[in-house]
């Protein structure tokens, strides 16, 4: 075997070690939540000495980073099965769908949303941030997420909706909607020139819809699993809805086609 198939053997070895260990992160969070994702809980799931599992990560700070990556990639694609459901020409339903989804799958995987919005957690990506720098769990999902949102609220804005001028938004707000705008700009084919009353109506959407939630989630609005919970969730959802449209001054779509109401193809 000459050097080249040995790294490849090697990578591939890798590989298929990180999916085994996130595999195995993720069946305990789901069954014990984010204080049961350990360096020794993994390494025993998978048959592996722990310190041999320190290869692979930067210790649990690395785990849970990598974890978390994960649940968000699942739930972005999640919700984006869902937007890409609507008319391209239609963001009212687009962001109704999306809700809807993130209601669905948060609802559905509680513990997974309990390690996305525990503010008990601080973690990084390992060698991409010094230890002073270290950010929420919370941010790095709400930054994710909430560029799903982005292309929306730039739609509405091309087409005319009313946003609060820069000089009447409170000082106070002014360095986080610019940090905010700074970062939504790497999106692409976000405007450079966009007001920072864009961001703030964005962010306005963003504390209804993740507080909405939260509360939904952890069962401070009524019991999550008892009968009529869908009734009641599809209710709190479609207010929800038209309450973040009614800051972009946008009604409810006719045309929004939820994954419930999709039809499923037969493969």
């Amino acid at each position: 075997m000459n050097a080249s198939e040995t790294t490849s053997r090697r990578e591939r070895l890798r590989r298929e070690l990180l999916t085994e260990a996130l595999t195995s992160s993720r069946r305990l969070l789901d069954e014990h939540g984010p204080d049961g994702v350990t360096m020794q809980a993994v390494a025993k799931d998978i048959g592996i000495a722990a310190p041999g599992l320190y290869r692979y990560f930067d210790g649990r700070p690395g785990l849970l980073h990598a974890t978390h990556q994960h649940v968000v990639d699942e739930l972005l694609a999640f919700v984006d099965e869902a937007r890409v459901r609507q008319a391209p020409d239609d963001p009212g339903a687009q962001c109704h769908a999306v809700i809807d989804a993130l209601f669905r799958w948060c609802l559905a995987h509680r513990n997974e949303y309990d390690l996305l919005m525990s503010g008990r957690l601080r973690i990084s990506s390992p060698g991409e941030a010094p230890s002073d720098e270290v950010r929420d769990a919370p941010l790095m999902a709400l930054d994710r997420v909430g560029a799903v949102f982005a292309p929306m609220a730039v739609a509405w804005w091309l087409a005319g909706c009313r946003v609060i001028p820069d000089e009447e938004i409170l000082p106070a707000l002014l360095p986080h909607l610019r940090a905010a705008r700074d970062m939504m700009r790497a999106i692409p084919g976000f405007p450079l020139d966009v007001p920072l009353g864009l961001l703030h109506a964005m962010n306005l959407c963003s504390a209804r819809l993740w507080g909405v939630l939260t509360l939904t989630v952890y069962g401070h609005v009524g019991d999550v699993d008892g009968p009529g919970t869908a009734a009641h969730v599809e209710a709190l959802v479609h207010d929800l809805v038209i309450d973040v449209l009614a800051i972009f001054g946008q009604e409810v779509s006719a045309g929004v086609v939820l994954m419930r109401d999709a039809v499923v193809r037969q493969p």
